[in-house]
């Protein structure tokens, strides 16, 4: 089945890719590569070690003292306190938890180019972002939020004559005090998250959207861990922002060098790799019995993979209706009859080829029911920070029952009204998984935030004192809460709020009106942009009803986009392709029926469909035109052993 692979990593390939050929293990190990891959990077390393010593300079170097005023101390007055995830943890978990992935993977495939690539890109990519982010630490000196306590730990202030701090604090403290902006802890698990998510074809159009859970894991970590640091008063939250940018950045960078993209074909090898094969094929004149060789060779210049009873299927050639023919006024998707593919006559296979995504969904319930119950971190608020804090406790305008509703239900009405018009089970499935999916992740991802930063709403004050009588602590000046403690909890949850919901349904229907087909229907944008005003309109009521402030719903706003757009392309092509109308799915079935149903004859051109799906079936294939390469062929990757439907354009 197809996502065995959970269970075991040994065992992942083969479910979620295909069967990968089988490759003389000593072809490319450690032993009979290592040294020359080693040698050929040589200057490579020795570059990366000229990081090393130019990050220990940076780290031992003043920063500089940027002007604090007295003035300026109001968010600086935050407590000193020790490290949630300590530093010596930062290599284990960003630098030895990849490398222990890349070790797994070898173990499996004995692909030196991989291990060696795979780690060369991961230090290059934590030491780059080392790097660039300690030099503008030590040229910025922005203060840290606890710099108060570093400067003055007797809490007795001390100014000079431009009212600048004069800090009588331990000399390591205010210097470490002075290297806020930015924090960078993205970049190796950002490579990590690039690396798996080749690994594992995550965006193989096979609509096995779980995988985005591992592919979201190390960014989901990376993100709780810069969220630690703003918790423990080390960062502001825009020290992390930028720093988290930084990251990801150098990372895809590094990543890129050695890969391709994950979304290609051959996104699951080093571009090295291939070549190695490319020469082995070209050397095949000497040696034709190598494993290496007639993995590479393939007749007609087309992978064509064994099906499991051991022969092979010719490629077939499947066009979808293109935009020159719809401008001509065949518009109209293709026409389906109706009972075709329904839930009565598919929906058993389709549902279970996809049980493993439904288990994971239900994972996700769990998880972000555990999130809602647990407490969220309870944020230091002094007495000067309630100014934005005192607006007034009011019930919301849209209640939270009615959510739900608005985010799930009425997507799945538009997808059960667009089922009943065309009876396609497969778009009838894959758009409520994807919903699902997008909804669910979304909300994994803010409810953790959430309760990692714990970042009080604007009605906060009234929360905590209801009486509207404050109660501080006379030293730290903390508030100490007399409200009921589930109010108070709720009022920890501000950061972010995100709407993923309707952002899917803005694309799904992008794809069903044709939204993009250039055809100049611009009404259409209407229709795809009304979801997306109403996903606005939700969150400002959320900031008018004083829940959230705009930077909560401007940050939740970009999650649920981003997460939703992931999903929604698991299962579709873009809204701007020519069959962005349907499924993947869909595409895929149809050449897979037509080729069980071609005859056998290698040399009839007959186009006679023998299969009684496609019989009920009208397409409109137009002629072919010149410089249209799309079609349905083997994936050629050698790592793939499954057909794909691959449309280049």
């Amino acid at each position: 089945m197809a996502w065995r692979g959970f269970i075991s990593f040994g065992r992942i390939w083969p479910p979620f890719q295909g069967r990968m050929p089988r490759v003389d293990p000593s072809a490319h190990t450690i032993k009979s590569h290592g040294a020359t891959l080693a040698r050929n990077h040589l200057h490579d390393w020795l570059i990366l070690l000229l990081l090393i010593v130019i990050e220990v300079i940076l780290f031992v170097i003043h920063p500089f003292y940027r002007f604090v005023g007295r003035d300026m101390l109001e968010d600086l007055k935050y407590p000193m306190k020790e490290n949630t995830v300590p530093v010596w943890a930062v290599p284990l978990y960003a630098v030895l938890l990849p490398m222990a992935v890349f070790l797994l993977f070898y173990m499996r495939r004995r692909d030196v180019y991989d291990l060696h690539h795979s780690v060369l890109g991961l230090l290059f990519a934590v030491l780059i972002t080392a790097v660039l982010t300690d030099a503008i630490k030590d040229a910025v000196g922005r203060p840290r939020p606890d710099f108060y306590w570093r400067c003055f730990p007797d809490g007795v202030e001390v100014y000079d004559k431009w009212g600048g701090v004069v800090c009588h604090g331990k000399e390591s403290d205010i210097k470490e005090g002075h290297k806020s902006f930015p924090s960078g802890s993205f970049a190796g698990l950002g490579f990590l998250s690039l690396y798996l998510s080749g690994k594992i074809k995550a965006f193989d159009r096979q609509g096995h959207v779980a995988k985005l859970c591992i592919v979201f894991l190390p960014i989901l970590a990376a993100c709780l861990v810069g969220i630690s640091r703003v918790d423990d008063y080390w960062h502001h939250w825009q020290d992390v922002f930028a720093g988290g940018l930084l990251g990801l950045v150098v990372a895809t960078f590094c990543y890129m060098q050695f890969f391709p993209p994950p979304y290609s074909d051959d996104g699951w090898g080093p571009y090295a790799y291939f070549k190695a094969m490319e020469e082995a094929r070209v050397n095949s004149n000497t040696n034709r019995d190598s494993p290496l060789v007639q993995t590479m060779e393939v007749p007609g210049g087309v992978n064509q993979a064994p099906r499991r009873n051991g022969d092979t299927l010719p490629p077939f050639t499947y066009h979808s209706p293109s935009l020159e023919a719809m401008e001509l006024g065949q518009k109209e998707m293709p026409e389906i009859q109706l009972g075709t593919h329904t839930i009565r006559s598919h929906g058993t296979s389709v549902a279970r080829i996809h049980m493993h995504d439904w288990f994971i969904l239900l994972l996700l319930v769990i998880i972000d029911a555990v999130l809602n119950i647990i407490e969220p971190f309870h944020r230091f608020v002094g007495r000067d920070m309630m100014t934005d804090l005192s607006y007034p406790l009011k019930d919301n305008t849209i209640p939270f029952w009615a959510v739900p509703i608005i985010a799930i239900l009425l997507p799945l009405v538009i997808f059960l009204i667009y089922y009943f018009i065309r009876k396609d089970v497969y778009d009838f499935h894959h758009a409520i998984l994807g919903l699902l999916y997008s909804v669910l992740i979304t909300a994994v991802i803010t409810d953790a935030i959430k309760d990692g930063v714990g970042r009080p709403r604007p009605d906060f004050f009234w929360r905590c004192f209801p009486n509207g009588k404050g109660v501080y602590d006379q030293v730290t000046t903390d508030v100490m809460c007399t409200g009921d403690k589930s109010v108070i909890k709720e009022g920890h949850k501000s950061f972010p709020r995100s709407f993923a919901g309707l952002v899917y349904l803005s694309w799904y229907l992008s794809g069903k009106v044709r939204a993009f087909d250039r055809s100049g229907h611009i009404a259409k944008l209407c229709l795809v942009f009304f979801p997306i005003l109403m996903a606005s309109m939700v969150a400002v009521s959320r900031v008018d009803d004083y829940w959230h402030h705009w930077q909560d719903v401007f940050a939740g706003g970009l999650i649920g986009s981003v997460i939703a757009s992931f999903c929604y392309l698991q299962f579709f092509p873009p809204p701007y392709d020519t069959d962005g109308w349907g499924p993947h799915a869909y595409f895929r079935m149809l050449a897979e029926s037509h080729n069980a149903a071609r005859p056998s004859s290698a040399n009839n051109d007959s186009q006679r469909v023998q299969s009684s799906e496609l019989q009920a079936v009208t397409l409109y294939i137009p002629p072919h035109q010149e410089g249209d390469t799309r079609s349905n062929s083997w994936d050629s990757s050698p790592m793939l052993g499954a057909p794909q439907n691959v449309r280049t354009h």
